[in-house]
């Protein structure tokens, strides 16, 4: 039986993903699949729409077995520290014999051409010093422009497009780690995917996101717009904007993404007469910034996320739900994984990016539109898809 992992926002979960688990059923016999899914934060910088264990609950009755947490502090961050860390959790588990990621190029040879030439020391060199001559550019551009000057358009063209550099990125960190994990890539197409997440948070109410859903996924996500149980990060926008006024500019030019003080000078006086969420971060675009990095930075600064915290990686993952399948396989690992499982947030205590992880879970709930019934992140329990596995997994948890 075959462990594939996927990392995953499912922010919310749509066609597309059901159709990469397919695939994955269609290649493999009896999978287990494995999810590292991102916390509370999403890489584009935002709260996820959902809470990350009801996110969990609906992957699980997609096709996914076990769902692990990528945690917050990288979760929202730029793809090589999300794509890293998301890896890294999956090699540290042990057991995983494959890793899955979409991409628009669906061909490993390009992208695997491209993760090696840029992890090159000739390559780097080049880039740090284009860097220091063309700030204004912008890291993703000036990787882009390096790579055309050195091995043309047409090999560049594999840097377009969000999967591909994210895919890119899994590639270079399965080198790095000298991972045994074997990648697979599944091509991405719009036929594929019917609609991406991004079109179902812009329209919640309509009823026709139900045709971009699978059946199950869409009556659980029903369910929660109905009660209010999704979240929007403008409704913090006026605590964040008070935060960040209240610290100096050393304190900011320590956070991730914040790339000198004098981008924290910037942030701080963008905040003089604003008092909208979505204004400040427009006041903050620049040529150097995309719009993702800009918000990721400001929640960055708000939940006191800093650069040293994404120097080192994960040192835990929180078990957020799984199947019969996904208990069978962590009580294969248990006794050899590399990282510390949390199945119980309230017996954690040492790890100060876990106590960071239950603050961020935490202020994201005053983001819900209806916070009735919310309790302390500390007291949340794995959704288990099918009771009757219970005693199956007493052991682990």
């Amino acid at each position: 039986m075959a462990a594939i992992a996927i990392v995953s926002e499912y922010n919310p979960f749509h066609n597309g993903h059901l159709y990469q688990i397919q695939k994955i059923k269609a290649q493999f016999p009896d999978p287990v699949i494995i999810s590292v899914m991102s916390g509370s934060l999403v890489q584009r910088g935002e709260i996820a729409l959902l809470s990350k264990y009801n996110r969990a609950k609906i992957a699980v009755t997609g096709g996914v077995d076990v769902v692990f947490e990528l945690p917050s502090v990288y979760s929202n961050a730029p793809a090589n520290i999300f794509a890293y860390s998301a890896v890294y959790i999956a090699e540290k588990l042990t057991g995983v014999d494959y890793i899955c990621f979409g991409s628009e190029a669906g061909d490993l040879a390009p992208l695997g051409f491209a993760a090696e030439k840029i992890m090159g020391e000739e390559f780097e060199s080049k880039l740090r010093g284009k860097i220091k001559i063309n700030k204004a550019a912008g890291y993703p551009k000036n990787v882009y422009d390096l790579f055309c000057e050195l091995y043309g358009e047409k090999k560049a063209a594999v840097l377009n497009g969000s999967n591909n550099i994210l895919a890119i990125e899994y590639l270079k960190a399965l080198k790095k780690l000298n991972s045994g994990i074997t990648p697979i890539t599944i091509k991405r197409t719009g036929a594929d995917y019917s609609a991406g997440a991004s079109c179902i948070r812009e329209s919640i109410d309509s009823p026709d996101i139900k045709n971009f859903m699978p059946g199950p996924a869409y009556e659980i996500f029903r369910g929660l717009i109905n009660n209010g149980q999704y979240a929007d990060t403008r409704n913090i926008g006026a605590a964040v904007i008070s935060h960040i006024n209240r610290l100096d500019t050393g304190q900011i030019a320590a956070i991730a993404e914040v790339s000198d003080i004098g981008e924290a000078h910037r942030i701080k006086k963008s905040l003089d007469g604003c008092f909208d969420y979505d204004a400040l971060a427009d006041r903050l675009n620049a040529k150097h910034n995309t719009s993702s990095s800009v918000r990721r930075m400001i929640l960055n600064v708000f939940f006191g996320i800093t650069k040293d915290m994404q120097k080192s990686p994960p040192d835990f993952t929180v078990l957020l739900a799984m199947t019969e399948k996904g208990a069978a396989f962590l009580n294969g690992i248990k006794k050899k994984t590399g990282i510390a499982i949390v199945t119980k947030p309230a017996a954690v205590r040492a790890s100060k990016t876990f106590a960071k992880n239950l603050f961020i879970d935490n202020a994201c709930k005053l983001a819900l539109f209806n916070k009735t019934g919310e309790i302390n992140e500390i007291k949340q329990k794995p959704y288990i898809y099918l009771s009757d596995i219970s005693s199956k997994i007493a052991g682990f948890m």
